[in-house]
């Protein structure tokens, strides 16, 4: 259940069930005008013995949950919005591609503590859209963020966590990756290290989307 002013379509939530059909991921689809989200607690006709997850809206913290399903019973989570505060990024994209369509650029956070949280040795890493900006006729761009190196959830990872800026077509195909040049900013993976500021300018070239 959603507490207070949360705006339904701005929830983020993955989550996994574990039964004796293994352990089944999935995230819940964004819709607007709802107090609440439902999670099935079944996968192929069978019941699920708990679930873990976590949630995540625009403008608040990460929270997490983790509850044991007993002979079916209705658990209800409730979920309240601690504030988070935002981090400015102001960027310059080094030789943009040419291209005849207009383009932006989007941020996602990759959640890399989720693997760990799940239990799964590897998986495939949760990511959540935080923002898309259009850059001007000269690659710079500037956009307030998440700041999730005060979050203690979304800043907990042994690989570090990161955020990964794309460019794309607007509202359409990927054109590039944008890897920022500043060495200590970048992750083993080319992406953006999440910190509690960035310096003005940071440049960031481009290479071939994966």
């Amino acid at each position: 259940m959603l507490l207070g002013a949360i705006l339904s379509e701005k929830v983020h939530i993955d989550y996994v069930l574990y039964g004796p059909f293994g352990a089944s991921g999935n995230f819940i689809t964004p819709k607007p005008g709802l107090t609440s989200y439902q999670i099935s607690s079944y996968v192929d006709g069978k019941a699920a013995g708990e679930v873990k997850g976590f949630i995540w809206a625009a403008g608040c913290k990460m929270v997490t949950f983790e509850d044991l399903l007993v002979d079916s019973a209705d658990v209800q989570e409730t979920f309240s919005c601690s504030p988070l505060g935002t981090v400015h990024l102001a960027g310059q994209i080094r030789s943009a591609p040419p291209g005849k369509k207009p383009v932006e650029i989007r941020v996602d956070y990759m959640a890399s503590w989720a693997c760990d949280f799940f239990g799964f040795v590897d998986c495939m890493v949760p990511q959540i859209e935080v923002g898309v900006v259009r850059p001007d006729a000269h690659g710079s761009f500037e956009i307030e963020l998440p700041d999730f190196a005060a979050d203690a959830i979304a800043s907990k990872s042994k690989s570090g966590t990161e955020l990964q800026l794309v460019l794309r077509e607007v509202e359409g195909n990927l054109v590039a990756d944008l890897e920022p040049e500043q060495e200590a900013l970048r992750t083993p993976g080319g992406r953006l290290k999440i910190v509690s500021s960035y310096p003005q300018n940071l440049v960031f070239s481009t290479r071939k989307a994966n």
